[in-house]
């Protein structure tokens, strides 16, 4: 099927998937326009929700530290200079909400949706939750409640079940959802006319413009899978213990060098990420060589990231690596993660 034409398709489910109250149909004060809009991006925080999340699950027995995770991606229409239309298109009775859940997680389990908005975790209303802690100061302003509220639901997890209490189509209840322990990182996508992808040693985000240039989910799961290695390998850490200068002058000397140092790490770990996955890794291999042969010197081609061709060598060195394995459980031991240990 056209790719196109499964985003149109997928974009007609998500509207159906919200409550009966958002279905009306947009008054004068909703911009027709900006909902189509949003129920793409949506339809892309769909997509890395679950990518994301099929890759920390699958992946848990090789990571050092764990995290718990449910499945949910949350947002607040705060964010939105026109929150009436993001209410509207997100299916929101509230203002914080669930936006995508992921398969086979927590949440789906729960019966969670998007679509629901909620109101409290445990006992401890949404609105009642502290955004003015110091540690959340590097978040823009709009983006600190769903920071905290994660950081909460997160530390909630930890020690048990947690009762969130929801709206869905104006009647509230409260479910029970467990926790998945998996490898540690959460996932973003961000709005930006530039095809980038960045990791910050806990996030891994995604440009809109980018995810949008993926033919596949597999392409997609490539590029997650590589961000996602630089977190679990701790780059930003170590980079930074060696005073590692990663603005405009870290293109050139030791830092360069460090740099790259990692990015070929990245690419190589990415790799067993996805097949541990399920998703084929000779999609990252189709994705470098389409997007070098169509950008050269385009994005992640400075002088810390290898060019295209030398990349689809170092997969399918990684590869070979695994072709002569024996997997255990379907599954193989990235020899990066245990070095990292």
């Amino acid at each position: 099927m056209d790719f196109m034409i499964r985003i149109w398709i997928s974009l007609v489910a998500l509207s159906f998937a919200a409550p009966l109250s958002a279905q009306e149909g947009p008054d004068d004060g909703v911009n027709a326009d900006m909902i189509l809009a949003l129920k793409g991006l949506q339809l892309l925080d769909h997509r890395l929700n679950a990518i994301g999340y099929r890759l920390v699950d699958a992946n848990t027995p090789y990571c050092d530290q764990k995290a718990a995770r449910t499945g949910l991606l949350l947002n607040d229409v705060a964010q939105y200079v026109d929150q009436e239309t993001a209410r509207f298109a997100l299916g929101f009775d509230g203002s914080v909400g669930i936006t995508a859940v992921a398969p086979d997680s927590p949440a789906e389990s729960a019966k969670l949706s998007p679509g629901d908005t909620l109101l409290a975790i445990n006992t401890i209303p949404i609105n009642d939750i502290a955004i003015d802690d110091p540690e959340l100061s590097n978040q823009q302003p709009v983006y600190r409640r769903v920071a905290a509220i994660n950081r909460l639901l997160e530390q909630a997890l930890a020690e048990d079940n947690v009762r969130l209490t929801i709206s869905r189509g104006g009647i509230n209840q409260t479910i029970s959802v467990a926790a998945a322990m998996t490898c540690p990182s959460q996932f973003q996508i961000r709005v930006s006319a530039d095809r980038s992808a960045g990791a910050d040693g806990k996030l891994v985000s995604v440009s809109s413009r980018l995810a949008e240039y993926f033919l596949t989910d597999d392409e997609f799961a490539a590029v997650v899978a590589h961000e996602l290695a630089h977190n679990l390998l701790k780059h930003r850490d170590r980079l930074d213990a060696k005073n590692v200068n990663r603005g405009f002058f870290g293109q050139f000397g030791e830092s360069a060098s460090e740099i790259k140092a990692a990015e070929i790490e990245a690419d190589r770990l990415s790799v067993w990420l996805m097949v541990n996955a399920g998703y084929d890794p000779q999609a990252a291999i189709r994705f470098w060589t389409r997007y070098g042969k169509e950008h050269g010197k385009g994005i992640f081609s400075a002088s810390t990231h290898y060019r295209w061709k030398k990349r689809v060598e170092l997969f399918e060195e990684e590869l070979a690596k695994m072709a002569a394995m024996e997997p255990v459980g379907g599954k193989f031991s990235p020899p990066l993660l245990a070095k990292a240990d």
